[in-house]
């Protein structure tokens, strides 16, 4: 009996020894697994906030950009105009500029026409980056809308900032069957070249993926955007106006930088795994390959649809764009706008180009935008309108 009583004893003691120690080796078990989780959280919510810091110094000192909700990810395009959207080209000193898209994602002048259905022919179509897009000028000024009008005809423009011949490609086989235009102006700059064998598009904030070609043999293929941007959707113009302050910027943290960094590391540390192991392919390298390559495939999805290829040449300086070695379809209008820019010039260098070309504002004057201003956008349409004119004389003759 006294044995017996012995052991029970033996037996609690032991048992609440052993919960006791259970605890402590969770507790520790516990602190082993999640005290690196809280330190690499803290850790990445202050690199985050790090991050965001120039990016609400941007919103708020009103720096060059957009305002308003005009674009939105594509899961083809990378990105993509919101249809019947309005908003703002921001500048640092002097007035903003409206722009406006229509019902079909085309830039067209804020003041809305009537009977758009019914505007007379020939249609053009214009494909291009930021440069025929017209960023910081109004669209009524963009050389799209003047070449229309010289034509006495009508222009659609499917310029989008930040594209790149990926994207032009594709516009071109939605947009012809659709609008079956008379012209085609499709811009040649190098950078359109650069941008389809870059899988991230230009952005001041945020990782915007694009599609990207590369390499299946001789030939090429494109591949889609590696993820959806997430900055597009983002509350940020609510926090341009409002005066800054403590609760505003851990407001704009909280809604804007931390989601926005934390979609775009993630995603990239996915696409650097899925590079290295090989799962994405590499963007090709053969630029002279790839301009042959795309300029003739919208040149037969323009001859199949019934318009005529203009191969509108822009730069971005006062140095000539070379495009003797480059093969182009041999029945394209070749138009060398930039050649015409140069040409207006009384002494040919970056400082007079810019003076010409440029955006300026402010007395005395500062350059606000490097985009082609209203002059510069007169010039090329008159180029492209006095080659198309010497071309048709050609033919007819």
């Amino acid at each position: 009996m006294d044995r017996s009583i012995t052991q029970i004893i033996r037996h609690r003691f032991y048992m609440k020894n052993k919960q006791a120690f259970s605890k402590k080796k969770f507790l520790l078990y516990a602190i082993m697994i999640f005290l690196p989780l809280v330190v690499c959280s803290v850790a990445y919510m202050s690199y985050a906030a790090y991050q965001t810091i120039d990016f609400y110094q941007s919103i708020k000192t009103k720096e060059r950009g957009w305002e308003g909700n005009v674009h939105v990810a594509d899961a083809e395009l990378g990105f993509s105009p919101v249809p019947n959207s309005y908003g703002t080209h921001l500048f640092p000193m002097g007035p903003d500029i409206p722009m406006r898209y229509d019902e079909d994602g085309f830039r067209v002048p804020v003041e809305k026409i009537e009977g758009s259905s019914k505007h007379p022919r020939p249609l053009v179509l214009a494909l291009g980056c930021s440069v025929t897009y017209g960023d910081a000028s109004y669209a009524k000024d963009t050389y799209p809308y003047l070449v229309g009008k010289s034509l006495k005809g009508t222009s659609k423009n499917a310029g989008v900032c930040s594209y790149g011949l990926s994207q032009m490609l594709l516009l071109a086989k939605k947009l012809l069957p659709i609008h079956k235009p008379d012209y085609l102006l499709v811009q040649y700059s190098p950078w359109l070249v650069s941008r389809a064998q870059d899988p991230f598009a230009p952005s001041s904030y945020g990782k915007v993926p694009t599609p990207f070609f590369y390499d299946i043999g001789d030939n090429f293929a494109l591949n889609s955007p590696v993820f959806l941007a997430k900055v597009m959707e983002l509350p940020i113009d609510r926090y341009r106006h409002g005066e800054r302050g403590v609760m505003d910027a851990l407001s704009f943290y909280w809604n804007v930088g931390l989601p926005l960094f934390f979609h775009d590391d993630f995603n990239m540390l996915k696409y650097y795994i899925s590079r290295s192991i090989g799962i994405l392919p590499n963007p090709t390298k053969r630029r002279e390959d790839l301009v042959e390559y795309v300029y003739g495939e919208i040149y037969n999805e323009a001859k199949e649809h019934g318009a005529k290829l203009v191969i509108v040449v822009l730069g971005a300086a006062a140095k000539p764009v070379v495009v003797k070695d480059l093969s182009f379809p041999s029945d394209a209008i070749l138009v060398h706008a930039h050649d015409a820019l140069l040409n207006y010039l009384t002494s040919v260098n970056n400082i007079d180009y810019m003076r010409a070309y440029a955006h300026w504002r402010g007395s005395p004057r500062r350059l606000v935008d490097i985009h082609p201003n209203k002059f510069a956008h007169r010039i090329i349409a008159r180029a492209i309108v006095s080659t198309i004119a010497q071309a048709e004389m050609e033919t007819s003759n």
